[in-house]
């Protein structure tokens, strides 16, 4: 297995885990976001920033947006994959990166995304500058301005479907916010198991807007379109009448899988 490990560029290698996986035997959505944060973790502390050299700033990385597709062909849990990700460009403000995921031989691509980071302050809660000391060691370019991610699509019905949940302690990650692939996991799961086991994903466009804390209640909304060949479906994570996080996701059966 070759692995490319610099400045700019990290892979690793990693082992699909049954709890990475959902009833099919195949990575969730949610797990391959925290994939991206394992590797992404991994290319800091390759050049020499840990958590405790991050923590020293008094802030943290936070991803504000996701834009990529997924293959329809995936890894079963058991299977040994890399997982890769390259520092793009950053400003003072913001930092963007893309993340993929394929086979041991390099021959098959998983999924692949860009996603935009910037750096909060964690005591007040907003952001700040993202400080030299950790972002020069990646050697990516600085530009004023980042291109921009896609959108996700508006709901257009009045009547979205919709489920309730309630955050609870296990939700909340280290920066003390819900973590970002939980944010997917409640987009998705008013689908319903019957459309996640017969339709697999091929595109993703998510944005985060509001953080959400413990003990808030989220209402997740959703609406299904038809395109061709498959369906689009667009999300809104809302906690009171706050629009906290939103999504598009393309679908195909997997009787048209190619």
């Amino acid at each position: 297995m070759e692995l490319r490990q610099g400045k700019q560029v990290y892979e690793m290698p990693h082992q699909l885990t049954y709890y990475e996986c959902d009833d099919t035997g195949h990575p969730t959505l949610g797990m391959m976001l925290s994939m991206m944060t394992m590797v992404s973790d991994a290319h800091s502390i390759a050049l020499g920033m840990d958590t405790a050299t991050i923590q020293q700033t008094g802030g943290a990385w936070v991803i504000t947006e996701y834009d990529g597709e997924v293959a329809t062909e995936q890894p079963h849990f058991g299977d040994q994959v890399i997982l890769g990700t390259r520092a793009l460009a950053y400003n003072r403000f913001f930092a963007l990166r893309e993340f993929w995921m394929t086979d041991a031989g390099h021959e098959k691509r998983y999924f692949h995304l860009r996603a935009t980071f910037v750096f909060m302050n964690l005591k007040k809660r907003r952001l700040m500058s993202i400080p030299a000391q950790l972002i020069e060691p990646f050697n990516s370019p600085e530009q004023k301005r980042l291109p921009r991610l896609a959108k996700p699509a508006s709901l257009t019905t009045t009547d979205p479907a919709s489920r309730q949940y309630r955050v609870r302690y296990f939700d909340i990650d280290v920066n003390h916010h819900v973590n970002n692939a939980r944010y997917l996991d409640w987009l998705l799961d008013p689908l319903g198991g019957e459309f996640l086991r017969n339709h697999r994903p091929v595109r993703l466009v998510i944005k985060y807007q509001h953080e959400v804390r413990e003990n808030a209640t989220v209402t997740s909304q959703f609406q299904l379109v038809k395109k061709t060949p498959g369906l689009v479906s667009s999300h809104r994570l809302l906690v009171d009448d706050q629009v906290c996080a939103t999504a598009e996701i393309g679908w195909v059966e997997k009787s048209i899988q190619k």
